[in-house]
C-alpha cells in the first residue's frame, strides 16, 4: 500500500509540474480580460508559430484546434497546418477533459424509499444525487460510518436521503444561512407525512475557517449533542464529512479538518467556486494545501484563472466551434468592443459581467454597441467613441481569428487551473498517507464540477 501511495504522489507531482510549466508559459494570458483584447494587443502574447498558422490558414486551423480539444471528437493527425507546440497543447488539455468524462455504466436511480422527495428536487439535483449517493453509500458501508456531517448542506436534500437510507447513522446538517435551514425544516415537515427519518438534525452556524479547525469543530459537535441528545462528539464516533459543492475555502477547510480530527474517518467532497479560494501567508487559506506546492513557492493562482476554472470548458468550446461553423465570428469580437464602453460607463466595477443582445443581420458596430448600452440603461456612444468603435471593428481578418485563439486558450487554461487545485487537494491527503482517490460522479455537461475527492483513514491513523 505504501508503495502504491508513493507512486501516486510521484504521478501527481509530475502532472502538476507539467501544468505549472504551461501556466508559466502563458502567464500573461492567464490573468487577461477579453475586454482588453484590442486595446492591449493580446494577439502578441500568442506563440509566433501559432500566429503565423492562423494568419495563413484562418478558420481552418481554428476549427481544427477547437474541435481537437474536445475528447469526443477524433484528432486529425494529418492536419498539415498545425504547429507541433499546438498539437502538444491539444494533447494535454484533451487528456484532462477526457479524464473527467463519466464512464458508461448502469444508470443510477434514487432509492424507491426516497422517491417521495422527488417533488422537492430540480432536475439537475436529481441527476447529481442519483450519481453521488451510491458513492456515499459505499463509503458508509465500507468504513462502518456511525455519523455523517453534511457541511454547507443547503436545504438538506443529500442528508435527507442519507438519513433515510441509513437509519443506524446520525446525520447533522451544518449551514451558515438560517434561511436555507428554515427551508430545509419546511421540507422536513412536509416529508414528515411521508415517514420523515428521525436521525437527522440541523445546526445554523458559520464555521471558523482558521488554524483551530479541530477545536472549533468539536465545539460545534458538543453544541449539537447538548441540543439534540446525540453523540457526534463521542470518541468512538466514526464521522463522514460530506460536501456537495462547498464554496471556495470551505472545501479546503473540510480537508484540513478531516486530516487533523481523530474521529473523522472519511470525507467525500465535490469542489466548487474556485474563484473564492484565498491564499494566506499563514497558510490558513484555501490554496495551496500540499507541501509540494508550498516548497516550490506556488502560493497563489490568478483571480482570472480561478474564475475560469469554475466554468464548463466543454460547453464554451462547443459554442465557439458552432460560431465558427456558422461563420458568426464577429459575435465575440463585437462583444469585446462593446464591453470596452460598457465597462467605461459602469461605475460599480471596471470588470462587470454584462448581458448582450445578439448581433442582428446587417448591423454595424455602432448600432450593436448602442443597443447594448441602452439595455443596461447607460448613455449611448459619443462622436469620438463612435470613431474608436469603428476603428477597432475594422481590423485585419487574422486579428479576428487570433481573437478566437486567445479565447480558446483562456478556456483551456481554466482546465489547467482546476487540475492544479484538485491535484493539490488530493496530494495534501496522500502526503498524510490517507487512502485517497478521484471519483467521476456526473456528466460534465450536466454538472460542470463533477469530480469528487474520496478519502479514508487507516486504522493506524485513527489510533494516532
Amino acid at each position: 500500500m505504501e508503495n502504491k501511495v508513493d507512486k501516486e504522489i510521484q504521478r501527481l507531482r509530475c502532472s502538476m509540474v507539467e501544468d505549472l510549466r504551461l501556466l508559466n508559459y502563458f502567464e500573461a494570458l492567464s490573468d487577461f480580460f477579453m475586454v482588453d483584447y484590442y486595446t492591449h494587443s493580446a494577439y502578441d502574447m500568442l506563440p509566433k508559430s501559432w500566429l503565423e498558422s492562423v494568419n495563413q490558414y484562418g478558420d481552418v486551423i481554428l476549427k481544427q484546434f477547437c474541435m481537437s480539444l474536445l475528447p469526443e471528437n477524433p484528432v486529425n493527425i494529418h492536419c498539415p497546418v498545425m504547429p507541433l507546440s499546438m498539437m502538444c497543447f491539444i494533447a494535454l488539455i484533451r487528456k484532462k477533459l477526457k479524464a473527467r468524462i463519466k464512464q458508461p455504466c448502469s444508470k443510477h436511480r434514487l432509492p424507491i424509499s426516497c422517491k417521495a422527495q422527488l417533488k422537492f428536487l430540480k432536475p439537475k439535483k436529481i441527476v447529481e444525487l442519483s450519481d453521488m449517493l451510491p458513492c456515499i453509500q459505499k463509503v458508509i458501508t465500507d468504513q462502518n460510518i456511525t455519523h455523517v456531517v453534511d457541511i454547507g448542506s443547503g436545504v438538506g436534500h443529500a442528508s435527507r436521503f442519507i438519513a433515510k437510507q441509513n437509519p443506524q447513522c446520525m446525520v447533522l446538517r451544518i449551514e451558515a444561512q438560517s434561511m436555507l435551514i428554515n427551508k430545509a425544516t419546511d421540507i422536513d415537515v412536509q416529508f414528515d407525512k411521508l415517514n420523515k427519518p428521525q436521525n437527522i438534525f440541523s445546526s445554523v452556524c458559520r464555521l471558523n475557517l482558521d488554524d483551530n479547525v479541530v477545536s472549533s469543530f468539536f465545539q460545534l459537535l458538543n453544541d449539537a449533542d447538548n441540543a439534540n441528545g446525540t453523540t457526534f462528539a463521542c470518541p468512538e464516533s466514526r464521522i463522514l464529512l460530506l460536501g456537495l459543492h462547498p464554496c471556495g475555502n470551505l472545501g479546503s477547510y473540510m480537508l484540513r479538518l478531516f486530516k487533523e480530527c481523530c474521529i473523522c474517518q472519511s470525507v467525500v467532497i465535490v469542489s466548487c467556486c474556485y474563484l473564492f479560494i484565498d491564499s494566506e501567508p499563514d497558510q490558513t487559506g484555501g490554496f495551496p494545501l500540499s507541501n509540494f506546492l508550498k516548497e516550490r513557492g506556488v502560493l497563489s493562482l490568478s483571480g482570472q484563472l480561478k474564475e475560469q476554472a469554475c466554468h464548463n470548458a466543454e460547453f464554451y468550446l462547443s459554442r465557439l466551434l458552432g460560431q465558427l461553423n456558422n461563420h458568426d465570428e464577429l459575435s465575440q469580437n463585437w462583444r469585446s468592443i462593446a464591453d470596452i464602453f460598457l465597462s467605461k460607463r459602469e461605475s460599480k466595477s471596471s470588470r462587470s459581467w454584462f448581458k448582450f443582445k445578439k448581433r442582428a443581420k446587417g448591423e454595424n458596430i455602432i448600432k450593436f454597441t448602442n443597443k447594448n448600452l441602452v439595455l443596461h440603461k447607460l448613455p449611448e456612444l459619443e462622436k469620438e467613441e463612435e470613431e474608436l468603435a469603428l476603428k477597432l471593428s475594422v481590423v485585419d481578418q487574422w486579428k479576428t481569428w487570433a481573437y478566437y485563439l486567445v479565447y480558446v486558450l483562456k478556456i483551456s487554461l481554466g482546465v489547467i487551473g482546476e487540475s492544479i487545485i484538485l491535484n493539490d487537494r488530493i496530494l495534501f491527503l496522500l502526503e498524510a498517507r490517507c487512502n485517497s482517490q478521484f471519483e467521476i460522479l456526473f456528466d460534465p455537461r450536466e454538472s460542470s464540477r463533477n469530480v469528487a475527492i474520496v478519502s479514508s483513514k487507516t486504522l493506524l491513523q485513527l489510533k494516532n
